[in-house]
């Protein structure tokens, strides 16, 4: 069974009956209610039209609209982790269904053996910029690193907690260094001119592609997450709500696998990447929304509450609203 196959063909009144212990009936023979797994539900909220496969709360408003996001609810895991077991060919329907066994070996096996990367260090001539090295000429560089950081409303704390560092020598020398790491490993980072020296603003290591990686993914925790452009964003955003950078206008395969770990993805790029941001909305299998802004400012150049009010005023990619906005301000 292929993924459309089984969205197309959930047989949610199988599913329903064998995952919920307490299934009550209504007066409508095709609906039936049971506690919703989302909020603290023990009186039968959650209402599911079978034909339709349409459940909704009437307590937390929960409204998944699609099998894949209810199944990922109900089981505990990932919608990323849903799909790949119905590629397997898992129906979701037997009571024999061992989930957080097939998850195991499906998931994890496909993450440790399809997906190949290095760690990697940062060298001597890397430093901190959360306290003065103490090496002869260093220090100057290291406040100038902390001016530049400052005007960007990153102060001391957070350069701590996002592991900012200085290169005083070598091929990166003069730049500020901001780690990406996966999973507790550094896999490649992003070296931005301090004093506008180079020709190059940002400079890559050699090794890891930054495309099959997600800045700041390992520190997200909840469900939701915004996604943004550059670090810089993800950095200033990250005060704010749960943010991670794409690092550009694009998105792998990589990317899009690991923001189908999240139910919902906020989408706040520039605003002439919003094209780019329909395609993407269709092959995520998340529910996708945008951030209205018309004035070219990135996340990082907007002040906390601006980005508080423009997150809560997100909408979601398959809207009316959205298709109207588009139409007014992308043509």
């Amino acid at each position: 069974m292929n993924r459309k196959d089984f969205l197309l063909n959930f047989d949610f009144a199988s599913y329903v009956s064998n995952k919920f212990t307490e299934v009550y009936e209504t007066s409508d023979e095709d609906r039936v209610r049971v506690n919703c797994p989302v909020c603290d539900d023990t009186k039968g909220h959650l209402y599911i039209l079978i034909s339709a496969g349409l459940p909704y709360c009437q307590k937390c408003k929960y409204d998944p609209k699609s099998p894949v996001r209810f199944i990922s609810d109900v089981e505990g895991i990932s919608i990323r982790e849903v799909l790949a077991m119905a590629d397997e060919g898992v129906s979701f329907t037997s009571m024999d269904v061992d989930v957080e066994s097939i998850v195991d070996d499906l998931i994890q096996d496909e993450d440790d053996i399809q997906f190949d990367y290095s760690s990697m260090s940062l060298g001597q001539n890397f430093v901190s910029v959360v306290e003065l090295s103490g090496i002869p000429g260093i220090d100057r560089h290291i406040k100038e690193a902390r001016r530049y950081l400052s005007s960007r409303g990153i102060g001391k704390n957070v350069a701590k907690k996002f592991g900012i560092h200085f290169c005083y020598d070598g091929e990166f020398a003069g730049r500020i260094i901001i780690p990406c790491f996966y999973q507790g490993d550094l896999v490649t980072f992003v070296a931005r001119d301090l004093y506008g020296h180079s020709d190059r603003k940002y400079l890559n290591p050699k090794g890891n592609k930054q495309s099959d990686f997600l800045y700041n993914y390992d520190s997200i925790k909840g469900d939701t997450v915004v996604l943004v452009e550059g670090v810089f964003d993800a950095i200033h955003n990250s005060q704010v709500a749960p943010t991670v950078a794409s690092f550009g206008k694009s998105l792998s395969n990589r990317q899009i696998n690991l923001l189908n770990g999240f139910r919902r993805v906020i989408f706040y790029w520039d605003l002439d990447a919003y094209p780019q941001v329909e395609k993407y909305n269709r092959r995520i299998q998340s529910e996708c929304l945008a951030v209205l802004h018309t004035d070219g400012r990135d996340a990082a150049e907007r002040t906390m509450e601006e980005n508080k009010n423009l997150l809560q005023g997100s909408i979601p990619i398959d809207s009316v609203e959205y298709q109207m906005f588009k139409l007014e301000h992308l043509g």
